[in-house]
Order: C-alpha cells, then sequence, then structure tokens
C-alpha cells in the first residue's frame, strides 16, 4: 500500500496557501514568537493568525515546513542569518527540504521583524527551537522574485 496524499487536514491554512500569490508569504513561527498587543514586538492586526500548536514541539517545523513546501507552490524562504549558529538543526532542515539556492538568510533584528509585518499569514508551531522561525515566498511559474524587493519598506 503506497503512503497517503499529503494535504492540509486544517481548513483554514488550506485555505490560505491556496490564495497565495507571487510573492505573498507566509510565516512559520516557533511557539515563543510574540503576537498579541501586550508583547514587546506585536503582530500587526493587518496579518492573519493561525495557531496551530498542541503541545511543547508539536508541531515542530519538521513536522509542517515538508508537507507546506510539498503541496504549496512555495519559491524561496527566509530565514535568520543568526539561525546557523542558535539552531543548526533547523538550519540543516530547511536546507534539506527546500535547496540551499532557495534560502535567503535576513538578520534577526530589524528584518525578521519587519518582514513579520508584511506577510499574510502568521502560522504558530509548538516548536521550541530558538530561531525556528522561516517565511514561505510563493512562486509562479515565471522568473523567481528578488528577495531584496520582498525586504524593502513599502
Amino acid at each position: 500500500m503506497s503512503d497517503p496524499k499529503v494535504r492540509i487536514l486544517n481548513q483554514r491554512l488550506a485555505a490560505i496557501v491556496a490564495s497565495l500569490r507571487h510573492g505573498d508569504m507566509l510565516l512559520l513561527a516557533d511557539a515563543g514568537s510574540p503576537t498579541d498587543e501586550q508583547s514587546i514586538t506585536p503582530l500587526s492586526s493587518a496579518v492573519e493568525y493561525i495557531d496551530l500548536s498542541v503541545v511543547t514541539g508539536v508541531p515542530s517545523l519538521g513536522d509542517v515546513l515538508p508537507a507546506l513546501w510539498h503541496v504549496g507552490d512555495f519559491e524561496a524562504v527566509f530565514v535568520t542569518a543568526e539561525m546557523a549558529e542558535a539552531n543548526p538543526t533547523g538550519r540543516d532542515l530547511v536546507s534539506a527540504v527546500v535547496g540551499e539556492e532557495n534560502v535567503h538568510e535576513i538578520p534577526y533584528k530589524p528584518d525578521y521583524y519587519n518582514l513579520r509585518e508584511k506577510v499574510k499569514v502568521l502560522v504558530r508551531l509548538g516548536d521550541y527551537s530558538v530561531h525556528g522561525n522561516v517565511v514561505l515566498i510563493a512562486g509562479y511559474s515565471s522568473a523567481p522574485i528578488d528577495p531584496q524587493r520582498l525586504l524593502a519598506s513599502k
């Protein structure tokens, strides 16, 4: 018997992934990512928030990233420049899933926090890994988008 087809079971997440267009971004955030208004770095109310966390570590980046990369139309990712040192296992996972040529590193402060305000949705995981955040960039059958355009201020 073959493995079942990979598909997104969370109804809202499936709808969001289906709605992404070239250059739209989805943030997979670790469990420690601040999101509420009382946070030091609150999340903009313009960014949709989906909490998938169940318990510490579940789901992990290793559970969700490969599934989304497989079923979604993504061309690249952003990770923090600090991820390689702070979370080498996570960084290796990202590279293995998406290919090193599709990984773009950005400084945690201020670039990562500025990018959080540009994503369409933040998906909170149960992952407690330091710098366990990955921003997926939606693709299209045209040339890849220049990551610097996504980092530029509006």
